[in-house]
């Protein structure tokens, strides 16, 4: 689905590097975790957990006081996306991170519109991270009272919650000590050596018919809140060729989801490539035709378009910034009013504040 008018432009620093503590799309901006956690226990649902809300009331309170973590959440049309909280400032990020994950916790004041967190009212865990990067995380009982509907989601937004810290490559589950092999509610498998971004997130075969021809991508699209505030959604999908070819990657974001109605792409119509993508220092260019403005008489560009090429790019092929171009201009006003003349990295978008 293509959008038909300009919609609400989320505020995003597009021209300045991504600089956040313990988090950042694609794994390629995120930090440690440090100290590492080695059977760290959560905070319980209702226990003396400090309310961030109440805390943001402090006039005294700085912002060293706070930080930013990429928390996934459930929408309300079932997608599993990443909002940015900022949270009290810890040196436990992942465990606060797994804490904010739990229903009817202290993330409950902090949700977006249209949001729900993930994880059984009342769940506990402790963590223990393996030198081999392994994170093991040990829920208690209350991890089993999931809603089966929601099952797949838990999963992935845990799995990407906790992998956005660079020594963090797979997740293994644990209930009450045990390993966790197979969901109780659908006995679907899980993987004993561990859950890891590769297992995808919002998956979507498309039309794809050749398994063996395609492979899965992870690229992002925008929905809508009730209120009409634009998020953005990442859909892992299957693609014909291999996602080495730029050009196939690219093509797959302009020309929008294949079959969920509830997301849209921010390009307008007959936007194409007018060259192959270059990839040269970590820096990808994409040059596209006069279509790519999303006025052509002021030369704009829309923010959300040049987010969604970032989100969708960057961390692929070792990308790290992106450089947009129109028909070899790279010099051009975003519909935000900002002018955009250097490579972008990652935008922090789905920002929710305290």
């Amino acid at each position: 689905m293509r959008m038909t008018g300009k919609s609400p432009i989320l505020a995003a620093m597009l021209v300045a590097p991504l600089v956040l503590t313990g988090c950042g799309y694609g794994k390629t901006t995120g930090s440690n975790i440090n100290p590492a956690p080695t059977s760290v226990n959560h905070t319980k649902s209702g226990d003396t957990a400090k309310s961030p809300t109440k805390e943001s009331t402090n006039a005294t309170q700085t912002s060293a006081q706070l930080h930013q973590t990429e928390i996934y959440l459930i929408d309300k049309n079932g997608h599993v996306a990443p909002q940015f909280l900022e949270l009290p400032a810890t040196k436990t990020v992942a465990q606060q991170a797994l804490n904010y994950m739990v229903k009817d916790g202290p993330v409950t004041d902090l949700l977006p519109n249209s949001f729900q967190a993930v994880l059984p009212p009342g769940t506990t865990s402790k963590l223990n991270l393996k030198s081999d990067g392994t994170l093991v995380a040990d829920f208690s009982k209350e991890f089993l009272n999931y809603d089966p509907k929601y099952e797949t989601q838990m999963l992935q937004a845990i799995t990407w919650t906790l992998t956005q810290f660079d020594n963090v490559k797979r997740v293994q589950l644990r209930v009450n000590g045990q390993d966790l092999t197979q969901m109780p509610a659908t006995k679907t498998s899980v993987d004993p050596s561990g859950l890891t971004r590769a297992d995808g997130i919002n998956n979507d075969l498309g039309n794809v018919t050749d398994v063996t021809g395609s492979e899965n991508t992870t690229v992002y699209y925008l929905s809508q809140t009730t209120s009409g505030k634009t998020y953005y959604v990442p859909v892992t999908e299957r693609i014909n060729g291999s996602t080495d070819d730029l050009a196939t990657v690219v093509n797959t974001v302009v020309n929008g989801p294949t079959s969920d109605s509830t997301l849209m792409s921010p390009f307008g119509t007959d936007v194409s490539l007018v060259s192959d993508p270059q990839v040269k220092d970590g820096v990808a260019t994409l040059n596209f035709n006069e279509n790519f403005y999303s006025n052509s008489k002021s030369k704009t560009v829309s923010d959300e378009a040049v987010n969604v090429l970032a989100l969708s790019l960057i961390g692929k092929d070792g990308i790290s910034k992106v450089s947009i171009e129109v028909n070899g201009n790279s010099k051009m006003t975003l519909d935000s009013g900002k002018t955009l003349t250097k490579p972008v990295s990652l935008p922090v978008v789905n920002k929710t504040g305290v």
